[in-house]
């Protein structure tokens, strides 16, 4: 199981909905959550067998902000 976090502009209930409508079509995902406390926004998925890059594109296609968070 890997742990991707990202920073995102995701800061509402409905960019929470756009980004949940476009991440449960991503093949692997067990889980994920957005903490819309934080100032960057945080997304953290535990997934198997999902790249950084499918996140990222998957979020920009729902027009939204998303780029991996180094920690």
């Amino acid at each position: 199981m890997n742990v991707l976090v990202f920073r995102t502009n995701i800061n509402s209930a409905q960019r929470v909905h756009k980004a949940a409508c476009r991440l449960c079509k991503l093949k692997g995902i067990c889980r994920w959550s957005v903490d819309l406390e934080d100032c960057d926004c945080v997304l953290r998925i535990e997934a198997e067998k999902v790249e950084e890059s499918d996140v990222v594109r998957t979020i920009q296609r729902a027009g939204l902000f998303c780029e991996p968070l180094e920690y």
